[in-house]
């Protein structure tokens, strides 16, 4: 990783003298501030020695002693020298008043928008010194939403994840009224990766029982459907159609860059999310727009918010969706019943699926083992896992044919892709516990969004053979890109040999970490290509990085 990139608005430097000698020419700091912005100063901060992420300083007040007789050159080297040294000190010590942090982009987005719609403006020079502000944009005192706006659209891989955790923070309210109809449809399109006009016109032909299934899934397990509820929100079919948008991104981005593979799910999506507003739901879900059906708003003026505020709702409706760390105390009737993750309890009806034997003689392991436990949240730093490697599976899915394999998949069409993959993880590495920290990153979850996948019912017979040969041709896949014939006949000796490492692993919503010891680097891992950082996985919905340390 680079070194930290440090940003100075101003530099200037107040020259004292002692009063009993002779004054120094007026303009004697120019040359030396000349040649510390020429590149002394860079050369410096080049240095620094930094913790990961964002450090923004308002003001750094540094008195250096200077001997006036020495070149220019040495005096801006020294000059630069003590300002990096007074940098680093003072993000260490954590003094400062006006010191800000922001472990990552997502943080840093989300501590913005919510800001903003919220009204608070304390943190509005750390925003325009990190860039997510800038000059040209809209003023954020008159125009918060536009300026909101402008953003998100620099950073559209982290406006879904940005604007969830900026909810959890102001309220679903705030957001709504910071930019109205128009800035929901907008963000929808960010979130979707394209034009909403760009979608078909025509209704989707009607959704089928997995689908249907699924949609009670995602808005079971949704934190965006909890503050749905929470802020007796009842807006109009655009704005549902738009939340529905970002459940998606929230639960399960692959069918969001695949709307084809589930027709119907944003209108299933929307209705649900009406039904929690307050709203009585539509006889049939077709009728809520969907996001190529959203009219164009145009210039028009917009209330404050796109939708009226709900009545006090009866002390008998049934409870919100989880929220974070908080999963419901019953599953709604209409959620398939509670099931631990070993293999008991009643079962959604799926699909026949093919011959598993079709996919060669390889056999994934049956997930089997004790009740699913829920795991507890992250703690500083991340959680612990012996399994930290399982991450760099992500290198060879492509290889394997995710996401669209398991999007194609008639017998998982009821199950979110982040359930396949954590199925998929349990049978590639059977001594996973179900609420491994790495078995859950590689669903893209952390443990605070886990409950509803914990939660989930038990694999069927043909989700259960879906998901034994999907995970038997990722085992293949690794094993063939780490080479040889040491696990030609025993590919999933190489998912153990690669997944086996300790570590810590932070999973968060848009981001996840995975922090191994430099002294457990793997040659065998490294000349694979398998710990290079993915970076942005579209269908995780999460930028993935590993960090030795």
């Amino acid at each position: 990783m680079s070194g930290p990139t440090v940003v100075i608005d101003r530099l200037s430097a107040t020259l004292r003298h002692d009063p009993a000698e002779e004054p120094p020419a007026a303009d004697r700091l120019r040359g030396p501030l000349r040649h510390a912005v020429d590149g002394a100063l860079e050369s410096a901060l080049r240095g620094l020695v930094l913790p990961p992420g964002h450090w923004c300083l308002a003001r750094l007040d540094l008195t250096l002693g200077l001997d006036l007789a020495r070149p220019d050159p040495a005096l801006a080297r020294d000059w630069s020298e003590a300002v990096a040294a007074a940098i680093e000190r003072t993000v260490r010590e954590g003094r400062a008043a006006a010191l800000v942090h922001y472990r990552h982009d997502v943080e840093l987005l989300a501590d913005a928008v919510a800001g903003l719609a919220a009204g608070r403006r304390e943190r509005l020079w750390a925003w325009r010194q990190t860039g997510i502000l800038r000059p040209g944009d809209p003023a954020p005192d008159a125009a918060r939403g536009p300026a909101l706006l402008a953003a998100l659209e620099r950073h559209p891989q982290h406006a879904a994840a940005a604007v969830l955790r900026a909810a959890e923070d102001c309220g679903l309210a705030a957001l709504d009224r910071a930019w109205g109809r128009d800035g929901w449809q907008r963000l929808a399109a960010l979130a979707a990766g394209r034009d909403p006009a760009s979608e078909e016109a025509a209704g989707p032909p009607p959704p089928g029982p997995g689908t249907r299934a699924r949609a009670r899934a995602l808005l079971a397990g949704s934190r965006l459907a909890a503050l749905v509820r929470e802020s007796g929100l009842r807006p109009a079919g655009p704005t549902l159609a738009a939340w529905a948008v970002l459940v998606l991104a929230e639960t399960d981005p692959a069918s969001l860059q695949r709307p084809s593979a589930r027709p119907g799910l944003r209108g299933l999506l929307a209705d649900g999310l009406r039904t929690l507003g307050g709203a009585p739901a539509l006889p049939d879900p077709e009728q809520v727009p969907q996001l190529g059906e959203l009219p164009d708003t145009g210039a028009a003026a917009e209330p404050a918010g796109s939708g009226e505020q709900a009545p006090a709702q009866p002390a008998d409706r049934p409870e919100a969706p989880p929220g974070r760390g908080a999963p419901p105390k019953e599953p709604p009737a209409a959620i398939p019943p509670r099931a631990d993750a070993a293999g008991t309890g009643p079962a959604p009806a799926a699909p026949a699926a093919g011959d598993p034997g079709a996919q060669g003689p390889v056999r994934a392991p049956r997930q089997d083992g004790p009740p699913a436990e829920e795991p507890a949240a992250d703690p500083a730093g991340g959680a612990a896992t012996g399994w930290a490697g399982l991450l760099f599976l992500l290198a060879t899915a492509a290889e394997t044919g995710l996401p669209d394999r398991a999007l194609d998949e008639p017998a998982l069409a009821a199950r979110p892709l982040p359930w396949v993959l954590h199925a998929a993880a349990r049978a590639l590495v059977p001594a996973l516990a179900p609420g491994d920290p790495a078995a859950l990153a590689l669903a893209g979850l952390g443990p605070d969004r886990a409950a509803g996948l914990l939660r989930a019912a038990v694999a069927a017979p043909p989700e259960q053979a879906a998901v034994s040969a999907l995970a038997a041709d990722w085992a293949r896949a690794t094993a063939a890109r780490l080479g040889g014939e040491r696990y030609a006949d025993d590919p999933f000796g190489a998912v153990a040999a690669v997944a086996r490492r300790p570590g810590r692993i932070t999973a968060e919503t848009g981001w996840i970490e995975v922090h191994l010891a430099v002294g457990d680097t793997d040659l065998a891992v490294r000349r694979a290509g398998l710990d290079l950082d993915p970076g942005w996985v579209g269908w995780l919905g999460a930028v993935v990085r590993y960090r030795y340390v």
